[in-house]
């Protein structure tokens, strides 16, 4: 697996272009629209669309749903306050602490690094020209669509895939028993790796999707007049899942919303987390993420939607 960036090194690059994100709340008063409360089975099928929308295979020839499976160790460049890098930096720390991540010890080795600057296509191009195996899985054709900056916000990730399952080539030719061998490889996401061995039947694949690196990148001039919560708790969906699009407008609304190319129809903008991006974050990390895709998809679509429904019971109930 590539290592993170060096902190000395890449942070004297980082420094030389931050920028300052403006702070402030909205004076902006959305109207008012009074809906009924969907049923329990509308609740599903939007959970259901939802995942099926959202999640992102890391690995295109696995197809598996990725996520973090230890702790995240945020690093942040680029801000002119260190109060401001701070609380992003808490902000993802405690929500993936809240999903049962543990926390990361000090002096970690950073896995998750936070760049703003006000040359944001000139500091992803520094970074996929001196740093390129960061940028994640790709084929080498799509390298220069894939460092192209579209995004106030955009993230890239580096991901392993791990397999339970056995090589049974080792097995006829080692003569070893099949309890001596190894049950598990994992290999870093490369065009150029073969994915390990998985199993060899219907149900499961043997395979677990993990993040071994997420880079994230700020535009600081697209991001003035936005608040920095609203910036942080973008930056904790980035961080800790893996989103198809950043321009989804999905069947429930999300933070990376607030940051697609055009406004959702029929929705207010989203100034945070929203009550789908916490019910898909627990999902998503109580899952058992180890069977088909489409077994993932149910099972993190079904712990969405109980997460959903008690919510609205709740609510109803106050």
């Amino acid at each position: 697996m590539p290592r993170p960036f060096a902190s000395a090194l890449f942070g004297v690059a980082i420094l030389a272009t931050s920028a300052a994100l403006a702070q402030g709340p909205s004076t902006t008063v959305a109207p008012v629209t009074v809906r009924a409360a969907p049923t329990q089975k509308a609740i599903a099928r939007q959970a259901t669309r939802f995942v099926q929308t959202y999640a992102a295979a890391a690995n295109p020839n696995v197809d598996q749903i990725g996520r973090w499976r230890g702790p995240v160790c945020v690093q942040i460049w680029g801000l002119p306050r260190t109060d401001q890098a701070a609380k992003i930096k808490a902000r993802i720390d405690a929500m993936a602490q809240a999903v049962g991540l543990p926390a990361a010890r000090p002096g970690c080795k950073t896995n998750v690094e936070i760049v703003f600057s006000d040359q944001a296509q000139s500091m992803m191009d520094m970074i996929a020209l001196r740093w390129e195996p960061l940028l994640g899985f790709y084929h080498l054709s799509n390298s220069r669509r894939l460092k192209t900056i579209s995004h106030p916000i955009q993230a890239w990730y580096v991901t392993g895939t791990a397999s339970q399952g056995v090589d049974f080539a080792a097995v006829m030719f080692s003569g070893l028993p099949l309890s001596l061998l190894p049950q598990s490889t994992d290999v870093v996401d490369d065009p150029q790796n073969m994915p390990p061995i998985g199993c060899f039947d219907r149900f499961t694949s043997c395979y677990k999707s993990a993040f071994h690196n997420v880079l994230i990148m700020a535009d600081s001039k697209a991001l003035k007049g936005r608040t920095l919560s609203l910036v942080a708790d973008d930056m904790v969906m980035l961080a800790l899942t893996q989103p198809k699009s950043l321009d989804g407008c999905n069947a429930l609304p999300s933070v990376i919303d607030a940051f697609a190319k055009s406004p959702c129809q029929g929705r207010d903008p989203p100034d945070g987390l929203t009550p789908a991006d916490a019910a898909y974050l627990t999902a998503l990390y109580s899952a058992d993420l180890g069977g088909k895709k489409r077994f993932e998809q149910s099972d993190i679509a079904e712990r969405m939607a109980a997460v959903l429904i008690k919510a609205s019971a709740d609510a109803k109930a106050r």
